[in-house]
């Protein structure tokens, strides 16, 4: 059959991503023996065109629709992609008659909503690189409506994306860099996240044979050297993050990467690894920087924790990120002020402040924000938890943290703004923006 795979996705703040979960799906269905097309507007001037010419040159029997995400999570932005997701069906509807697919990660969040509102004929709500090159063998006898991927992919060696059916060198020139993953799943228990819904959490890793394997497959076909690792946390197992680092340094490979990363599990061992491998960043979900803040959000770790990992990735050369809420359950304006003190202390060579948090079904927070806000219609309209404490003194923190170069405000577009962004991209800034904030 014939497959046609969309990603409307066309976010570029802070940076156009890589639809990676879409190459992998065009990997899968390829291996099944079906041809595969795909259309990708992140770039598109011209969405009508775009998918006009990619239908009436394929003619496809069956399309599959990627949603990455379903909103900017930045209060008081607060910018949903649904109205660019509908319409980017709508327009499909208009060349074919052939079945839509919906699936990825944004959808497996919210299924039943997404369904309901793009009016599609299919969904995979989990893992697709099984579940969608089954439905499109069966697709004659299968029930149309959400279609549950619940059996997860045990060995994760056996999937690999195909980036060459997507523009990689337009996502490095405007993106900075390209991403892969080394694991799935994930262990811990923050209050708001949506990845075990997604991956599960069972962490299932990759052979680091296979990682070195595909960095040199992008290096080769591509000339891409800065990665972002979008595992939820590369550092756990600290185990698995050593082994990938030792074959990055094995094979002399010429990278720079960044990546997500838990406090606790951060040694003065893996970062000197990883800086020898080429990790130039990494950002810390930190969330909070007092002890009663972390534990309310369902951390791991405690400041003192916040504070060694930070030293050591200062003594290693590794620049680093905290990420902060202001504004979440428990906090008031003195721990806000806390926050702000600790971060001084801290001095990370750059700081992302988050205004509230996005509220997700199925989290501990939907059920915290019930308790103390009284939010209970939670869907694909943005809904922020802020706590009653701040949320009228929000506009003052902001102000506040624009007075800082290196700090970031996404939902007040402080120090992170689309003309920035581009401007720092066609100047030839690779990696991370963060990371070139820090030197300015």
């Amino acid at each position: 059959m014939k497959v046609l795979l969309v990603s409307p996705n066309r976010e570029h703040l802070p940076d156009p991503v890589f639809p990676l979960g879409l190459a992998y799906i065009a990997a899968a269905v390829k291996r099944s023996g079906h041809e595969v097309k795909v259309a990708d507007l992140c770039f598109s001037d011209d969405i009508d065109r775009d998918i006009r010419e990619s239908v009436n040159g394929f003619l496809p029997d069956i399309v599959g629709v990627s949603l990455r995400n379903i909103d900017d999570v930045a209060y008081p932005k607060k910018h949903s992609y649904l109205k660019e997701y509908r319409d980017a069906i709508e327009i499909i509807r208009k060349f074919t008659s052939a079945p839509v697919v919906l699936g990825g990660s944004g959808f497996t969040i919210m299924p039943e909503q997404f369904m309901k509102e793009l009016h599609a004929d299919y969904g995979i709500a989990g893992e697709g690189e099984k579940a969608f090159p089954e439905l499109i063998e069966n697709l004659q006898k299968s029930v149309r409506g959400i279609h549950s991927s619940r059996t997860k992919i045990k060995n994760i060696d056996d999937i690999m994306p195909d980036r060459e059916i997507l523009d990689c060198e337009s996502y490095y020139r405007l993106g900075g860099m390209l991403n892969i993953q080394t694991k799935r799943g994930c262990p811990f228990r923050c209050i708001y996240c949506t990845y075990p819904m997604i991956e599960g959490r069972t962490v299932r890793i990759r052979s680091p044979l296979s990682v070195a394997d595909e960095i040199e497959d992008v290096i080769e076909k591509t000339g891409v050297r800065h990665l972002f690792i979008v595992d939820s946390t590369f550092n756990y197992p600290v185990s698995h993050a050593m082994a990938v680092c030792d074959e990055i340094i094995k094979r002399r490979l010429d990278i720079k990467w960044s990546c997500y990363a838990n406090p606790r599990h951060m040694t003065e061992r893996l970062a000197g690894a990883m800086a020898r491998a080429g990790c130039t960043g990494i950002e810390f979900g930190t969330d909070s920087l007092t002890d009663e803040g972390l534990s309310i959000m369902g951390k791991d770790f405690n400041y003192e924790k916040v504070k060694k990992a930070s030293g050591i990735c200062r003594k290693n050369g590794i620049k680093f990120c905290h990420f902060i809420f202001a504004g979440s359950p428990g906090d008031n304006e003195e721990t806000v002020k806390t926050n702000i003190d600790r971060l001084d202390e801290l001095n990370p060579d750059a700081a992302v402040i988050m205004a509230g948090i996005r509220i997700f079904p199925g989290t501990r927070l939907a059920e915290i924000a019930k308790e103390d806000l009284g939010i209970s219609d939670i869907g694909l309209k943005p809904v922020f938890y802020m706590s009653k404490n701040v949320s009228k003194k929000i506009d003052g923190i902001a102000e506040f943290v624009s007075k800082r170069r290196n700090w970031v405000m996404p939902g007040y577009e402080i120090n992170i703004y689309p003309r920035l962004q581009k401007r720092l991209r066609e100047r030839g800034i690779k990696g991370s923006l963060w990371e070139e904030l820090s030197k300015r």
